[in-house]
């Protein structure tokens, strides 16, 4: 399929580049990778890249903070998420120390 299509070609290429880039050990590297990741994208003329450049450069201090401290906020969304999804499968719980210990219990 990459043969045939130039846009898929480079979108491929585009992809592996910036997984590279997050797979690095250097930040220095990230750093510099990552903004020349962003030009390639704005400059490749594919739509997908274009919006993906904008909101890189409208969110490049948080980006290159994860790639500088290596931490994330995933555990936190996914507590978030298993508290959400108890909610809702709770149907509307009225005792909120049962609900509290619930959510303690899933969490541990």
């Amino acid at each position: 399929m990459l043969l045939y299509n130039d846009d898929l070609r480079l979108a491929h290429c585009l992809r592996e580049w910036f997984y590279e880039i997050c797979q690095s050990e250097k930040y220095s590297y990230q750093r510099i990778a990552f903004w020349d990741w962003v030009k390639a994208a704005e400059k490749s003329g594919i739509p997908a890249f274009d919006k993906c450049a904008k909101t890189f450069r409208n969110w490049s201090e948080g980006i290159l903070n994860a790639f500088k401290y290596k931490y994330t906020n995933g555990p936190t969304e996914g507590y978030n998420n298993k508290i959400k999804v108890l909610k809702r499968i709770s149907f509307g719980m009225k005792n909120f120390k049962r609900f509290r210990t619930r959510i303690i219990h899933c969490s541990i």
